[in-house]
């Protein structure tokens, strides 16, 4: 995604309703936290990042004020990005019970009914 440095205003509106889309479109697909869409939100949050970056440049070399649209637009940006944040941090905390969990599958639970800690290096004996 370029982005032109003679942008006009109404374009760099439409250039963040476009970053807008490839951000929503990344957070769609966290609402089924798989390896797949997670790599496949890094990949597009990537590439949203870049263009960002490129339109921020773009904005503040021009020295143009923020317009009401532009703002609007960047507010709604900001608020898609902060769920896409809520997504991932709630697929981390899906992924780190399940890894507590399996754990406590492999070690037991202590006494006082807590997952136990794994213990540490296994040893594996072969007699041939």
């Amino acid at each position: 995604m370029a982005v032109d440095s003679r942008r006009q205003p109404s374009q760099a509106v439409a250039a963040v309703r476009q970053l807008h889309a490839v951000v929503r479109d990344a957070r769609q697909r966290l609402t089924s936290p798989t390896i797949e869409n997670l790599d496949y939100c890094r990949c597009r949050m990537d590439e949203a990042a870049d263009a960002f970056r490129q339109l921020q440049d773009t904005i503040t070399a021009s020295g143009r004020k923020q317009d009401a649209a532009l703002s609007a637009s960047l507010t709604e940006l900001r608020a898609e990005i902060a769920r896409v944040g809520i997504l991932l941090d709630s697929a981390a905390a899906f992924h780190a019970g399940w890894i507590q969990r399996a754990g406590s599958m492999v070690s037991g639970y202590t006494d006082k009914g807590t997952p136990a800690a794994p213990e540490g290096r296994g040893r594996l004996i072969l007699e041939i």
